[in-house]
Protein backbone atom coordinates (compact mmCIF):
# COMPACT_ATOMS: atom_id res chain seq x y z
CA UNK A 1 0.00 0.00 0.00
CA UNK A 2 2.74 2.80 0.67
CA UNK A 3 4.68 1.64 -2.29
CA UNK A 4 1.29 2.19 -4.26
CA UNK A 5 1.29 5.76 -2.41
CA UNK A 6 4.84 6.88 -3.66
CA UNK A 7 3.90 5.21 -7.09
CA UNK A 8 1.01 7.33 -7.53
CA UNK A 9 2.41 10.50 -6.27
CA UNK A 10 5.60 10.12 -8.59
CA UNK A 11 3.28 9.42 -11.91
CA UNK A 12 1.41 12.39 -10.80
CA UNK A 13 4.26 14.68 -10.42
CA UNK A 14 5.95 13.65 -13.90
CA UNK A 15 2.36 14.13 -15.21
CA UNK A 16 2.87 17.69 -13.98
CA UNK A 17 6.71 18.42 -15.00
CA UNK A 18 6.96 16.42 -18.13
CA UNK A 19 6.09 18.95 -20.36
CA UNK A 20 9.36 21.08 -19.09
CA UNK A 21 12.59 21.15 -19.58
CA UNK A 22 15.30 21.26 -17.16
CA UNK A 23 15.80 25.13 -18.16
CA UNK A 24 12.78 26.10 -17.45
CA UNK A 25 11.40 23.86 -14.52
CA UNK A 26 14.63 25.26 -12.65
CA UNK A 27 14.19 29.21 -13.79
CA UNK A 28 9.85 28.61 -13.09
CA UNK A 29 10.47 26.75 -9.66
CA UNK A 30 13.99 28.09 -8.66
CA UNK A 31 15.49 31.36 -10.18
CA UNK A 32 12.11 33.16 -10.34
CA UNK A 33 11.00 32.02 -6.72
CA UNK A 34 14.45 33.81 -5.36
CA UNK A 35 14.19 36.96 -7.63
CA UNK A 36 11.11 37.29 -5.95
CA UNK A 37 12.56 36.88 -2.44
CA UNK A 38 15.38 39.04 -3.37
CA UNK A 39 13.10 42.05 -4.66
CA UNK A 40 11.25 41.75 -1.05
CA UNK A 41 14.20 41.65 1.37
CA UNK A 42 15.78 44.98 -0.65
CA UNK A 43 11.90 46.82 -0.25
CA UNK A 44 11.58 45.69 3.40
CA UNK A 45 15.24 46.93 3.77
CA UNK A 46 14.22 50.65 2.10
CA UNK A 47 10.96 50.43 3.97
CA UNK A 48 12.26 49.94 7.56
CA UNK A 49 15.81 51.35 7.24
CA UNK A 50 18.13 48.25 8.74
CA UNK A 51 20.84 46.30 7.89
CA UNK A 52 19.67 43.52 9.33
CA UNK A 53 17.38 41.32 7.67
CA UNK A 54 17.14 38.02 8.99
CA UNK A 55 13.55 37.85 9.60
CA UNK A 56 12.73 39.13 6.08
CA UNK A 57 15.41 36.45 4.61
CA UNK A 58 13.55 33.67 7.08
CA UNK A 59 10.06 35.08 6.16
CA UNK A 60 10.74 35.44 2.09
CA UNK A 61 12.66 32.08 2.18
CA UNK A 62 9.34 29.90 3.69
CA UNK A 63 6.90 31.94 1.25
CA UNK A 64 9.37 30.18 -1.57
CA UNK A 65 6.95 27.27 -1.26
CA UNK A 66 4.17 29.59 -2.65
CA UNK A 67 5.11 28.63 -6.49
CA UNK A 68 4.48 24.76 -5.82
CA UNK A 69 2.27 24.61 -2.50
CA UNK A 70 -0.38 27.26 -3.71
CA UNK A 71 -0.14 27.44 -7.47
CA UNK A 72 0.78 23.80 -8.91
CA UNK A 73 -1.16 22.12 -6.41
CA UNK A 74 -4.18 24.55 -6.40
CA UNK A 75 -4.87 23.90 -9.64
CA UNK A 76 -4.91 19.61 -9.38
CA UNK A 77 -8.58 19.27 -9.11
CA UNK A 78 -8.95 22.16 -12.55
CA UNK A 79 -5.98 20.12 -14.35
CA UNK A 80 -7.92 16.91 -13.66
CA UNK A 81 -11.46 18.36 -15.23
CA UNK A 82 -9.67 19.84 -18.02
CA UNK A 83 -8.11 16.19 -18.92
CA UNK A 84 -10.83 13.99 -18.15
CA UNK A 85 -10.14 12.39 -15.02
CA UNK A 86 -12.27 13.55 -12.57
CA UNK A 87 -15.29 11.04 -13.42
CA UNK A 88 -12.55 8.58 -12.46
CA UNK A 89 -11.25 10.31 -9.48
CA UNK A 90 -15.18 10.70 -8.19
CA UNK A 91 -16.45 7.40 -9.03
CA UNK A 92 -13.48 5.01 -8.31
CA UNK A 93 -14.09 2.62 -4.89
CA UNK A 94 -10.85 4.14 -3.50
CA UNK A 95 -9.62 5.92 -0.72
CA UNK A 96 -9.58 9.31 -1.31
CA UNK A 97 -7.54 10.47 0.98
CA UNK A 98 -4.55 8.68 -0.42
CA UNK A 99 -5.36 10.19 -3.56
CA UNK A 100 -5.93 13.43 -1.99
CA UNK A 101 -2.42 13.18 0.07
CA UNK A 102 -0.56 11.51 -3.16
CA UNK A 103 -1.09 14.71 -4.98
CA UNK A 104 1.08 16.86 -2.45
CA UNK A 105 4.06 14.53 -2.00
CA UNK A 106 6.53 15.83 -4.24
CA UNK A 107 4.93 19.34 -4.83
CA UNK A 108 5.98 19.78 -0.89
CA UNK A 109 9.48 18.28 -1.20
CA UNK A 110 10.29 20.43 -4.15
CA UNK A 111 9.07 23.20 -2.05
CA UNK A 112 11.17 22.04 0.76
CA UNK A 113 14.53 22.08 -1.14
CA UNK A 114 13.54 25.50 -2.78
CA UNK A 115 12.88 26.82 0.83
CA UNK A 116 16.59 25.74 2.09
CA UNK A 117 18.42 26.95 -1.08
CA UNK A 118 16.23 30.02 -0.56
CA UNK A 119 17.61 30.11 2.92
CA UNK A 120 21.21 29.65 2.56
CA UNK A 121 21.49 32.25 -0.79
CA UNK A 122 19.26 35.01 1.11
CA UNK A 123 21.35 34.47 4.18
CA UNK A 124 25.01 34.83 2.13
CA UNK A 125 23.31 37.63 0.04
CA UNK A 126 22.20 39.98 2.71
CA UNK A 127 24.68 39.19 5.32
CA UNK A 128 22.93 37.16 7.88
CA UNK A 129 24.47 35.68 10.52
CA UNK A 130 23.91 31.48 10.50
CA UNK A 131 26.69 31.23 13.50
CA UNK A 132 25.10 29.00 16.20
CA UNK A 133 22.04 28.03 14.85
CA UNK A 134 20.82 24.57 14.55
CA UNK A 135 20.32 23.09 11.30
CA UNK A 136 18.46 20.37 12.45
CA UNK A 137 15.72 22.14 13.83
CA UNK A 138 15.63 24.61 10.93
CA UNK A 139 15.19 21.49 8.74
CA UNK A 140 12.66 20.29 10.51
CA UNK A 141 10.85 23.54 10.63
CA UNK A 142 11.10 23.54 6.86
CA UNK A 143 9.68 20.13 6.55
CA UNK A 144 6.77 21.17 9.08
CA UNK A 145 6.28 24.36 7.01
CA UNK A 146 6.09 22.17 3.58
CA UNK A 147 3.43 19.63 4.90
CA UNK A 148 1.32 22.53 5.63
CA UNK A 149 1.80 24.24 2.47
CA UNK A 150 1.25 21.12 0.66
CA UNK A 151 -1.85 20.42 2.73
CA UNK A 152 -3.53 23.97 2.31
CA UNK A 153 -2.89 23.79 -1.34
CA UNK A 154 -4.57 20.84 -1.66
CA UNK A 155 -7.89 21.98 0.18
CA UNK A 156 -7.76 25.10 -1.93
CA UNK A 157 -7.47 22.53 -5.39
CA UNK A 158 -10.90 21.19 -4.19
CA UNK A 159 -12.38 24.54 -4.94
CA UNK A 160 -11.77 23.94 -8.40
CA UNK A 161 -14.64 21.32 -7.85
CA UNK A 162 -17.32 24.46 -6.70
CA UNK A 163 -15.62 26.98 -8.33
CA UNK A 164 -14.79 28.49 -12.23
CA UNK A 165 -12.86 30.98 -10.72
CA UNK A 166 -9.46 29.51 -9.67
CA UNK A 167 -7.11 31.84 -10.95
CA UNK A 168 -8.46 34.93 -8.74
CA UNK A 169 -8.65 32.26 -5.26
CA UNK A 170 -4.53 31.04 -5.78
CA UNK A 171 -3.65 34.76 -6.32
CA UNK A 172 -5.50 36.22 -3.61
CA UNK A 173 -4.62 33.34 -1.09
CA UNK A 174 -1.19 34.05 -2.10
CA UNK A 175 -1.53 37.27 -0.88
CA UNK A 176 -2.92 36.06 2.17
CA UNK A 177 -0.32 34.16 2.81
CA UNK A 178 1.95 37.39 2.43
CA UNK A 179 0.19 39.73 4.71
CA UNK A 180 -1.08 37.22 7.55
CA UNK A 181 1.80 34.85 8.22
CA UNK A 182 4.63 37.58 9.47
CA UNK A 183 6.61 36.73 6.36
CA UNK A 184 6.74 40.33 5.64
CA UNK A 185 6.28 42.41 8.92
CA UNK A 186 5.42 41.36 12.39
CA UNK A 187 2.14 40.33 13.05
CA UNK A 188 2.20 42.18 16.19
CA UNK A 189 1.29 44.92 13.81
CA UNK A 190 -2.13 42.86 13.15
CA UNK A 191 -5.32 43.79 14.71
CA UNK A 192 -6.35 40.95 17.07
CA UNK A 193 -8.85 39.14 14.29
CA UNK A 194 -5.71 39.32 11.75
CA UNK A 195 -3.56 37.65 14.51
CA UNK A 196 -6.18 34.88 14.57
CA UNK A 197 -6.80 34.50 11.06
CA UNK A 198 -3.10 34.57 10.50
CA UNK A 199 -2.82 31.78 12.81
CA UNK A 200 -5.30 29.36 11.15
CA UNK A 201 -2.79 29.60 7.85
CA UNK A 202 0.47 27.35 6.83
CA UNK A 203 3.64 28.82 7.36
CA UNK A 204 2.59 31.35 10.38
CA UNK A 205 4.06 29.02 13.00
CA UNK A 206 6.91 27.62 11.39
CA UNK A 207 8.12 31.43 10.76
CA UNK A 208 7.37 32.10 14.40
CA UNK A 209 9.22 28.81 15.38
CA UNK A 210 12.17 30.18 13.10
CA UNK A 211 12.18 33.42 15.18
CA UNK A 212 12.45 31.47 18.24
CA UNK A 213 15.42 29.41 16.91
CA UNK A 214 17.28 32.22 16.21
CA UNK A 215 16.94 33.34 20.34
CA UNK A 216 17.48 30.14 21.12
CA UNK A 217 14.31 29.35 22.60
CA UNK A 218 13.84 25.92 22.39
CA UNK A 219 10.99 25.23 24.52
CA UNK A 220 8.77 27.75 22.11
CA UNK A 221 10.25 26.51 19.31
CA UNK A 222 8.69 22.17 19.67
CA UNK A 223 5.64 24.12 20.78
CA UNK A 224 5.19 26.03 17.39
CA UNK A 225 6.55 23.77 15.47
CA UNK A 226 3.74 21.08 16.77
CA UNK A 227 1.03 23.68 15.98
CA UNK A 228 2.37 23.98 12.45
CA UNK A 229 1.96 20.03 12.11
CA UNK A 230 -1.74 20.35 13.47
CA UNK A 231 -2.23 22.96 10.67
CA UNK A 232 -0.83 20.57 7.96
CA UNK A 233 -3.28 17.61 9.72
CA UNK A 234 -6.35 20.16 10.02
CA UNK A 235 -5.71 21.11 6.54
CA UNK A 236 -5.39 17.31 5.14
CA UNK A 237 -8.72 16.49 6.86
CA UNK A 238 -10.69 19.18 4.99
CA UNK A 239 -9.49 18.94 1.67
CA UNK A 240 -10.86 15.44 1.93
CA UNK A 241 -13.78 16.57 3.69
CA UNK A 242 -14.86 18.80 0.79
CA UNK A 243 -14.18 16.37 -2.04
CA UNK A 244 -15.91 13.85 0.15
CA UNK A 245 -19.22 16.18 -0.15
CA UNK A 246 -18.59 16.97 -3.69
CA UNK A 247 -18.37 13.33 -4.53
CA UNK A 248 -21.80 12.72 -2.86
CA UNK A 249 -23.61 16.16 -4.22
CA UNK A 250 -21.89 14.78 -7.69
CA UNK A 251 -23.73 11.54 -7.46
CA UNK A 252 -27.06 12.85 -6.47
CA UNK A 253 -27.23 15.77 -8.95
CA UNK A 254 -25.81 13.96 -11.44
CA UNK A 255 -23.00 16.38 -12.68
CA UNK A 256 -19.15 16.92 -11.66
CA UNK A 257 -19.78 20.87 -11.75
CA UNK A 258 -20.94 22.22 -8.33
CA UNK A 259 -21.36 25.79 -9.82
Amino acid sequence: MVRRFFSQALLFYKGRTAAFSLVEFLCLDTFYPLVTMAFYCLLAAHSFRTTDLTRWVVGNAFLLCTNACVFTLGGVFLGERYNGRLRSLLAAPCSKLSVILAGGVFPALLAAATVAVGFLLGGLVFSVDFQGLSWLHTALAILAAMAAAGAFGLFIATFGMVSDSMHLILNVVSYLLMIFTGAEFPRTQLPVLGRWFGSLLPLTHAIAAMEQLWQGAYGAFWHLLLLELLVAAAYSLAAWAVFRTVERLARKRGTFDQF
